[in-house]
């Protein structure tokens, strides 16, 4: 089983499962959009992330390709490619042609590539098929609006970051009681605000040790810890309360109470955080455990979608179209 993960730009991110299996020439592939689409097979995806291979595949060189896009650079030359990823012409140019041909990739000029019409198509197909969103939808507005002046945050884990995946105002109308930039797909630290420690803290043991071991100079800088045995005693503390709380984390008059959101396999894959104004007259206990209660309620309906028809099926209903897009990057690659 291989986990592939593809970055686009800040506006969203997904990944790509892809399972392959070499006889007779055959490749069997399945897409799985935004968090591999069925959350059961997540924590597995992103555990194998941490593991670093010794030596890089064809869809490995193809996705890094796609990482080089973004805000501050929404064009690429085969000779940035070339130099960046040390690549050579021809094998760039393969690659350039193989990603064109799948959509990912469009030739706006000679010599400059940006992102293809196949990302749009992608990223349709999370607003409208993705499990956490769909349960999202249905929850958060009630749930936003039972206390005024706030914001209620859906955050999905992404390797070593967490992304925003939804927002719902507590204003019935729709219109912001606070300016947050936390637009969908913005990745932010997965060691700073509430949203993030309350998954952080719900990450198994040897995970925590791989992240502090890696990202021991980032732990410290965020205040949770210089050594591993203070940083587990912070997270098991964050862990056994079930909630979190962060006052100016990100703006000085703004606090954040997130809890974890768990898929059917008990694996930690996301929080829901409410943010609002630090004078906010609700009580922190109060406001705390309103928040829990709705990340269980969540964690609950998402886990019970899962068996559901056409979510717990997911891997192998996909169109055809979708698999022989990536079978054919694949192969050619």
């Amino acid at each position: 089983m291989i986990f592939l993960r593809l970055a686009i730009g800040s506006q969203f991110r997904f990944f790509v499962c892809a399972t392959i299996w070499e006889k007779h020439q055959v490749l069997n592939v399945a897409i799985f959009v935004d968090f591999c689409m069925v959350h059961g097979s997540r924590g597995v995806a992103l555990q194998t992330m941490d593991k670093p291979t010794a030596e890089k595949t064809s869809i490995d060189r193809a996705f890094e390709i796609l990482d080089l896009l973004d805000e501050s650079s929404p064009t690429v030359s085969p000779e940035q490619i070339a130099a960046t990823l040390d690549l050579s012409r021809s094998t760039t140019y393969r690659y350039l042609r193989v990603l064109c041909n799948a959509g990912l990739l469009v030739q706006l000029s000679r010599g400059n590539y940006s992102l293809g019409p196949r990302i749009v198509e992608l990223e349709r197909k999370i607003q409208i098929s993705d499990p956490m969103t769909s349960v999202g939808n249905r929850l958060m507005p009630e749930r936003a609006r039972r206390v005024p002046g706030s914001v209620l945050i859906l955050c999905g884990l992404w390797g070593d970051r967490v992304l925003c995946l939804r927002q719902e105002n507590s204003d019935a109308t729709g219109d912001a009681p606070l300016r947050l930039l936390r637009a969908r797909g913005l990745p932010f630290s997965l060691f700073k605000g509430a949203a993030s420690l309350a998954i952080l803290a719900n990450l198994p043991p040897a995970r925590l040790k791989s992240l502090f071991l890696r990202s021991g100079a980032e732990i410290a800088e965020a205040g949770l810890g210089d050594s591993w045995t203070e940083f587990r005693r912070r997270m098991n503390a964050v862990r056994k309360t079930g909630s979190c709380i962060t006052v100016g984390t990100f703006e000085s008059g703004l606090a954040a109470i997130a809890a974890p959101i768990f898929n059917d396999e008990g694996t930690v894959i996301g929080s829901l955080a409410r943010i609002l104004k630090r004078t906010h007259p609700e009580s922190d206990d109060e406001l705390a455990a309103d928040v829990r209660d709705a990340a269980r309620r969540f964690s609950q309906e998402l886990q019970a979608g899962m068996g559901a028809p056409g979510l717990s099926g997911a891997g192998t209903s996909l169109p055809e179209n979708d698999a022989a897009l990536l079978g054919s990057l694949i192969e050619h690659v």
